[in-house]
């Protein structure tokens, strides 16, 4: 079942046609309503004051609200994956108390009605807001397979959370990795204040960093793939085949008529990996040769050799 989000247009009173004007009165009047400094014994004030500004957050703004409207509170939060596999945005919880002085312009915005510099509201809106939590960088490590053919990863993380009571414990939640097929190392996924909760803190981001693990047959540059064939002299000077496991379990099948001479390459068109920005389209597949040479050879067949060498058109 997918987690309910807030819901910022009833936080904000608002129908979802609200204009910006009537998105920023609305805010106005409750920010000035539930501020914890008017509201210092009530608790849920201070988490009213928190959502209303995330809410305005939000709203005010075209495309997260645009987000918000057609992928709902998880889109918003998880961001949406573009074409070359990098989570575009991804929403974190607002610093509340900036977003206040920035919209009334002050960090006191009731000095006209008495109150003064050194009163405690005035002190406590200066005070300065939580510091975001620096980002909790993890490898994902995938194989090729994976990264050709594109997966999905349950990843399972513990970390700090407030309980409804206000006490900080373990919790366990499942994030979802959707790999795209032709994702790249370095690749990075965030889960945007999903780390550990805090006094004084805004969570930090977790961040998931794609890396590539050795493969047995191939290596990859980009979208290329590279396959070392290893032949003998015979097949080298000789008409031969290749067969080739692709990373998608088929056999693939070439001849090589022609003679493979000393760092020989073969490329084979769009059997190599998939682009990440358009998976239909691929890159080459490189086939590289690694000649044997036999350790001996007898005299009469080096005379043989030789001969047949010295005349190549016979």
């Amino acid at each position: 079942m997918a987690e309910e989000g807030p819901d910022y247009y009833g936080l904000l009173e608002l129908s979802k046609t609200a204009t910006d004007s009537e998105i920023k009165r609305s805010y106005r009047k409750l920010a000035m309503k539930f501020h914890p400094d008017k509201n210092p014994d009530n608790a849920e004030a201070a988490a009213t004051f928190q959502m209303i500004a995330e809410a305005y957050d939000v709203l005010i703004d075209k495309e997260k609200r645009a987000i918000f409207d057609q992928y709902g509170y998880e889109g918003l939060r998880d961001g949406l994956v573009d074409g070359y596999g990098n989570t575009r945005g991804g929403y974190g919880k607002p610093d509340a108390q900036g977003i206040f002085e920035s919209f009334f312009g002050t960090a006191n915005p009731f000095a006209d009605f008495g109150f003064g510099e050194n009163n405690a509201f005035g002190s406590k809106l200066k005070r300065p807001g939580p510091k975001k939590a620096a980002d909790v960088v993890t490898d994902l490590s995938l194989t090729l397979e994976e990264l050709y053919t594109g997966c999905t990863k349950k990843l399972m993380v513990t970390r700090k959370k407030y309980s409804p009571e206000g006490v900080l414990e373990d919790q366990d939640k499942v994030l979802t990795i959707n790999v795209g097929a032709g994702w790249k190392k370095g690749t990075k996924i965030t889960f945007p204040c999903e780390g550990d909760e805090g006094p004084g803190i805004i969570p930090a981001d977790l961040v998931f960093k794609i890396s590539e693990k050795k493969h047995s047959v191939f290596t990859r540059d980009g979208t290329t793939l590279i396959y070392t064939c290893k032949i003998s002299l015979s097949d080298a000077l000789t008409d031969f085949s290749i067969k080739v496991p692709s990373l998608d379990g088929r056999i693939l099948s070439f001849p090589c008529p022609e003679v493979v001479a000393p760092d020989y390459k073969k490329c084979i068109p769009k059997e190599g990996m998939p682009h990440a920005k358009d998976p239909k389209s691929k890159g080459d597949l490189i086939i590289q040769f690694d000649t044997i040479f036999p350790k001996y050879i007898c005299n009469d067949k080096k005379e043989k050799i030789r001969a047949l060498l010295a005349n190549p058109a016979h």
